[in-house]
């Protein structure tokens, strides 16, 4: 994965330099002539966010990268918080909107799941690894808003995919719903923490793609299993063996 992390040492020595040469918005983004200021802050300061994480990243920064002036950008965002906040919110209601498509198109509950690990797939090739774990060790106001996703949505997506699932005859007819999905959100969790999967060692899409496919073959009966080699055929996704 070509991501540069905030933590390491060169990186965060080349972080002035590399947007202190980004200074013409409109040569980097064409076509933002027709965004509005909000949107071009947004745009600018995840593309940064993405590639060096949260903490190395402040309202100068964003302001060089962008050719905007720091005034501009406090008229929109007051502090860097509110930004991160924006992003989150832009974030979740996009993913949100994947996870119902996801549900009501995919013709059973495995090709659900494998839907979702696609899109996982390619968010996180361009995803600093150690964003998640940034965003609740420095910005827990935020983080919590993250919590909340997480709780509501996220959850009750597993639930709907484990009953679905259950009544396809493809997932076992013995599963404990409520230990299981509450399991399957604190997976997502776990594959950020940089103290369980260094980022120097582990990839962060290979780390989701592993816990997944584990949960996955937890939940399936010999129809599911079926349906898991049928879609590791079918899918772009890498799979153990």
């Amino acid at each position: 994965m070509h991501v540069i992390y905030a933590q390491d040492k060169r990186a965060e020595k080349n972080i002035k330099k590399t947007v202190g040469t980004k200074k013409v918005f409109l040569v980097l983004h064409p076509g933002s002539i027709e965004m509005k200021p909000e949107q071009q802050i947004l745009k600018g300061a995840e593309e940064l966010f993405f590639r060096y994480g949260l903490k190395g990243i402040t309202m100068d920064d964003i302001a060089k990268h962008l050719g905007m002036s720091k005034r501009t950008i406090y008229e929109h965002f007051p502090t860097k918080d509110s930004i991160i906040s924006a992003l989150l919110k832009a974030h979740t209601d996009k993913n949100s909107a994947q996870i119902k498509n996801f549900h009501e198109t995919a013709k059973d509950a495995v090709e659900e799941i494998f839907m979702t690990m696609q899109e996982l797939q390619s968010m996180f090739s361009v995803m600093n690894p150690r964003l998640l774990f940034e965003l609740k060790k420095f910005h827990p106001k935020v983080w919590s808003e993250f919590e909340d996703f997480k709780r509501n949505v996220i959850l009750q997506s597993v639930v709907d995919n484990i009953k679905t699932g259950i009544k396809q005859g493809i997932y076992r007819d013995d599963l404990d719903l409520e230990i299981l999905s509450r399991l399957r959100i604190e997976e997502v969790e776990m594959a950020w923490n940089p103290e369980l999967f260094p980022p120097s060692t582990f990839d962060l899409g290979r780390t989701h793609i592993a816990l997944i496919d584990h949960f996955l073959h937890g939940l399936v009966n010999i129809n599911g299993f079926r349906l898991i080699e049928k879609y590791k055929k079918l899918k772009n996704i890498k799979l153990p063996s």
